[in-house]
């Protein structure tokens, strides 16, 4: 947008009624698949229709090539930016005219000092532009925009003009480039009628199919782009999908409703007039925009110095936004019972698929943006506050179209990019942009990086990777298919998967290692990490990792290599086997504990106890409150009332309980509620597992005897859903909780290794009790290296 114009608030008109549908004869509605309310609808062609669609696209690509109809990137430098200058047009379905001009980075945004010095006499202006934050989202980049630049182009010899016409009926038109659906409305819609819009677009400012020189530069630069952008425009659409229904209306008056709940005054009888029901459900289905999905977007929103919402024609400051959807987060249990209480069945479902916001992609936004960066009274960027670990782990659910965007998203705001250069002894540089890196390097890079930063390996057991492709890359994304070790945790076993998953419902159990940077437990005491990482280049080896050994490369013909891995796939690791998995129970469904399970933590029902065994009511909350604390005294009480709550079949259905506790007639004490949210939080779809520990017979003593048997009990506690008999529960050095190890066997190869299950908890086992109880000569008899694949 040129500079010093303002952007018009524009009128909505009141939402359309909905339908009100029949509920069935209970009276109820059952949960249903809930998606982002943008999601495309996939067309369905026969393969016929394919091939000929593909060799249609082929033939029309080939012409545009032979004509030089296609805009062709000239290579810029480092230090040099596109910008993209949208011509005006009267109507919104007028052909898009654009023309892109190179500018040097010192030529271009606003200067923060310049607001409070005097500028130079006879200085030239910079060339201020606004950056577009989107969703690139589905469909083929087939939308033409076209360069108001008319070039001469070569003259289309007879004979080949007829199908020149039929392939590419607006040749005349002259030189032109493709962009997806998306991303030409957002075009239209921020073009204006009678000025120049000048905008940094990241698919077309960027030539994307330079992944080698270009496009990792201007990514790494993309902290001063965004910060030096007058404005970045969110665009979150028009309201129309195909396939669905127009959400135009409804979403522009959410957009209006967000401005009226940011008025403090008024938000208390907002919340109690049942009026504002449908409101209220419009913005949190206007939150479930994909666009709140992205990886990119979190660094896009987080430098911006000021940003709007776009939705349609209707517009407004992040900022007050931003604070509805806070407002909306703090008073969710209000805004719930009114969704309970409509009789819209569009508007119950959000009752039935939301039971709290915690992992909703807005909430996590604004509360991530919040705490990322500390500003100067200007607006441009002080300082980053997080680590990088901390963003990769905590941001973990928010999507990219390529895996590697995992990391490189995330390292331009990051407290690590203020670091001085890694020539200083002691400070080390995460991982830099390289996209001519596969999936496995990338993700081998930043986790061994962690560990080396860290000097911790809870990293192993956080899920924050991306999945591998099941398909490859296309032409600008041709990484090969790669096949994760199982010491690289994905999002997929993370409590709440994809985001687009987490509407439909909590898939797994909190985290037990906790955030990162906030050690909750000490299993190893205090050990530091001894690990390799396989054959690979090592380039933060040090030997306060990796002790006793300088050479990190494993040799094939010690360790050969099962099938489908490679060395790449190598992890080292030492600690100590404690027990062998002996019985397990579950994965938990739906938060019911079973009475079997409550027996095996020493709970009888039939004696009518007045006491929980710690072993069970501990190991129900993982000994931990949700901030990582330790339990407070009256969660004993809790579990004790919880006990009184079961089921004809001895069964604590925790879901049902809470469910029924939201009711007038149902109502539970607080510290119940509490306790069993945090029961539920620990146990979902995790196994109840007991094993057998592992006695140290043959340890040397000083007389020469060895270690006398001990009676110990069966260790009791919680593991991952694919726990299976005889995993090993194993301490690995500078790991802060117990984990599940799979022993293997090649029988081709003749190797032996493990795979890595997951994190544990493990009644008495979680502040360094296994090795504390170890003498030195104990400890290193027992100490072993783990192959992991």
């Amino acid at each position: 947008m040129a500079p010093g114009h303002k952007r018009k608030a524009t009128e909505t008109a009141a939402p359309l009624p909905r339908k009100v549908l029949k509920r069935n004869q209970r009276g109820r509605v059952e949960r249903e698949t809930v998606q982002f309310w943008d999601k495309h609808s996939p067309q369905i062609m026969t393969p016929e229709e394919v091939k000929r669609k593909f060799f249609h696209a082929a033939k029309r690509a080939s012409q545009l090539k032979q004509f030089k109809l296609l805009y062709e990137y000239e290579r810029i430098h480092s230090h040099e930016v596109r910008l993209l200058f949208i011509n005006p047009a009267k109507r919104r379905d007028m052909d898009l005219f654009v023309s892109i001009q190179k500018f040097e980075d010192s030529d271009v945004g606003a200067d923060p000092k310049q607001e409070y010095e005097d500028s130079d006499v006879g200085a030239d202006p910079k060339q201020e532009y606004e950056a577009l934050s989107y969703h690139w989202g589905p469909g083929p980049a087939d939308k033409p925009v076209f360069l108001s630049s008319r070039e001469v182009l070569p003259k289309v010899p007879i004979s080949d003009l007829a199908q020149l016409r039929v392939l590419v009926p607006d040749y005349d038109k002259g030189q032109r480039f493709y962009v997806r659906p998306n991303l030409d409305k957002a075009l239209r819609y921020l073009r204006h009628t009678t000025e120049i819009v000048i905008l940094w677009v990241d698919a077309i400012c960027i030539n994307q199919s330079d992944e080698e020189i270009e496009k990792p530069a201007q990514i790494a630069k993309m902290k001063s782009i965004y910060n030096k952008a007058s404005n970045v425009c969110i665009w979150l659409g028009d309201g129309k999908t195909d396939g669905k229904n127009d959400r135009t209306i409804d979403f522009q008056a959410a957009m209006d409703f967000s401005q009226r709940i940011i008025q403090l005054k008024e938000l208390d009888k907002i919340l109690d007039d049942i009026k504002s029901t449908r409101s209220w459900s419009n913005l949190l289905d206007l939150m479930r925009c994909s666009w709140f999905s992205r990886r990119w977007v979190i660094q896009e929103l987080a430098l911006a110095r000021e940003a709007t919402v776009h939705c349609g024609d209707k517009h407004v400051p992040w900022q007050e936004f931003a604070d509805a959807i806070g407002l909306f987060a703090l008073n969710f249990d209000r805004i719930r019972v009114l969704f309970r209480q409509s009789q819209e069945d569009t508007i119950f479902q959000n009752y039935k698929n939301f039971d709290e916001l915690e992992p909703l992609g807005a909430k996590v936004l604004v509360d991530a943006i919040t705490n990322t960066f500390r500003k100067n009274a200007d607006d441009s960027i002080f300082e980053p506050v997080s680590d990088l670990e901390t963003l990769v782990s905590s941001l973990s659910f928010f999507e990219s179209s390529d895996p590697r965007d995992t990391i490189f998203a995330l390292l331009n705001i990051a407290s690590e990019s203020v670091l001085p250069e890694p020539s200083i002894p002691g400070v080390v540089k995460p991982p830099q942009p390289n996209y001519q890196r596969d999936i496995l390097e990338v993700y081998s890079d930043f986790l061994e990086w962690v560990v080396y930063s860290s000097q911790s390996l809870d990293i192993l057991c956080r899920h924050w990777a991306i999945p591998e492709r099941e398909k490859p890359g296309g032409r600008k994304n041709p990484t090969p298919l790669i096949t994760l070790p199982s010491w690289i945790q994905t999002i997929l076993k993370s409590p709440w998967g994809y985001q687009e998953q987490s509407f439909n419902g909590r898939i797994n159990g909190d985290s037990i290692v906790g955030k990162a940077g906030r050690r909750r437990y000490n299993a190893s005491r205090w050990r530091k990490p001894e690990v390799r990482f396989g054959a690979r280049r090592t380039p933060f080896s040090s030997p306060q990792i990796i002790e006793g050994s300088t050479a990190l490369v494993a040799t094939r013909q010690n360790f050969p290599e099962p099938a489908g891995t490679s060395t790449s796939h190598r992890l080292f690791v030492k600690g100590i086997e404690i027990g062998a998995v002996n019985w397990t129970y579950g994965p938990v469904s739906r938060g019911v504990v079973t009475k079997e399970c409550l027996e095996k933590g020493g709970w009888k029902s039939q004696d009518r106890m007045t006491k929980v065994p710690d072993k069970l009511w501990r190991t129900l909350v993982a000994d931990r409150t949700a901030d990582g604390e330790n339990p407070p005294p009256w969660y004993h009480r809790a579990a004790l009332h919880c006990m009184a709550l079961a089921d004809n079949n001895d069964h604590i259905g925790t879901h049902e309980l809470l469910d029924r506790g939201n009711s007038a007639d149902g109502r539970l004490p607080q510290i119940v509620t509490e306790y069993l949210k945090r029961v539920q939080a620990v146990t979902w779809n995790r196994k109840f597992i007991e094993a057998t520990p592992q006695i140290n017979q043959q340890a040397p003593e000083p007389n020469g005897l060895g270690s006398q048997p001990i009676n110990m009990e069966p260790y009791f506690g919680l593991g991952p859903p694919d726990t299976v008999y005889g995993d090993r529960i194993c301490i690995l050095f500078g790991c802060s909780v117990p984990c599940i190890l799979r022993p293997c066997l090649d029988k081709v190869k003749g190797s032996s290794y493990y795979t890595f299950v997951g994190e544990a908890y493990i009644y008495g086992r979680m502040d360094g009790e296994a090795l504390a109880m170890l003498s030195v000569d104990e400890l290193k008899y027992k100490t072993t290296e783990f192959l992991i694949l």
